[in-house]
């Protein structure tokens, strides 16, 4: 039974031994199928997974078909895979690089756009324990974003398929790596988004997309020099709206160089983002990186964004300031 899915775990088991991403009898990797999960066995072998190595357990990690133990990090991968419905894919890996690195520091700087748009602001949760029993942690974690480091125990990666999941493994490992190397040849200076000045909140919040909280964006935005600066520089002349699904609620900026000239709730702009209201909570509220909820598929987004690629430092500036109109 599921002959097809256990080819496509052990070609990706293969694919983490390969790039060094899990050695030994590290690791393991749990697939949603309609009758349960598909996971590997305790102290299976990566590198040379075979197919009497995936068990299918239901989704109280009972055993419905295979021989052996299923992997001690069951726990992790039962309770992500059953809260978490969108995602098919978890894979627990230990990259030597982000293992390193998180062993000693606490905050990644992200060098290359790719990554910035993929991987936002790595959260770090502590471990005690060899497996992780302290679950709840690493799920709220997973809640903001796709990918988790677990200190000095590798990284929880999830997706709607392999590829998804793994590449988020994939471009952690490079920026530890970039990191590591950069701190041992210069200290690597404190990022804009962490300096002291972005991490002062504003004390009064807002209703998400009320009247008060789109007149104060448009505020933050036409009154901040640099924002007004790089959005004459790059042209940031769109439309752009933001929906909550839950509310209905549609607030729709209209720009001309960067300064926003009109608003309504009109959602056939140019440009709409759409998600429910604890998600753009996180993104209003600087928890979540919204062009990490884009690319993470936190949020559904309409129109051609890479056409966004252009204004990218007016729309980081602008993102900055969202912060300062947090909301309740």
């Amino acid at each position: 039974m599921y002959g097809k899915e256990k080819k496509e775990i052990i070609y990706w088991a293969k694919k983490l031994n390969e790039k060094g991403f899990v050695t030994a009898r590290s690791g393991n990797i749990s697939l949603k199928v309609d009758k349960g999960l598909l996971i590997t066995s305790h102290d299976s072998y990566l590198g040379e997974l075979k197919e009497e190595d995936i068990l299918l357990v239901d989704k109280e990690g009972r055993i419905l078909e295979g021989k052996g133990e299923v992997t001690s990090e069951k726990d992790l991968h039962l309770e992500a895979q059953n809260r978490f419905k969108e995602i098919r894919v978890v894979l627990h890996a230990h990259p030597p690089f982000t293992v390193a690195f998180f062993h000693y520091f606490d905050n990644l700087d992200i060098f290359s756009f790719e990554a910035k748009f993929y991987l936002g602001d790595i959260k770090v949760v502590p471990q005690e324990t060899p497996t992780v029993t302290q679950i709840e942690p690493v799920l709220k974690e997973l809640e903001n974003s796709n990918i988790v480091v677990l200190k000095d125990h590798g990284a929880v990666s999830v997706g709607e398929d392999f590829k998804s999941a793994f590449s988020l493994i994939e471009l952690l490992e490079e920026q530890a790596k970039v990191n590591l190397l950069i701190k041992s040849a210069v200290h690597s200076p404190q990022s804009v988004v962490n300096s002291p000045q972005f991490l002062v909140h504003s004390e009064k919040k807002y209703e998400l997309l009320s009247k008060e909280h789109i007149e104060r964006l448009v505020e933050l935005v036409n009154n901040d020099e640099q924002a007004q600066s790089l959005g004459e520089k790059y042209d940031l002349t769109c439309s752009l709206a933001v929906k909550d699904v839950d509310t209905g609620r549609v607030a729709c900026f209209y720009y001309q160089k960067g300064k926003i000239i009109k608003t309504d709730s009109n959602e056939e702009a140019e440009f709409l983002i759409i998600g429910e209201s604890y998600i753009l909570k996180k993104i209003f509220n600087r928890e979540i990186s919204p062009l990490v909820a884009s690319t993470q598929g936190k949020v559904k987004t309409k129109g051609d964004f890479s056409k966004m690629s252009k204004w990218y430092p007016v729309l980081v500036r602008t993102f900055q300031l969202w912060e300062k109109a947090p909301v309740i």
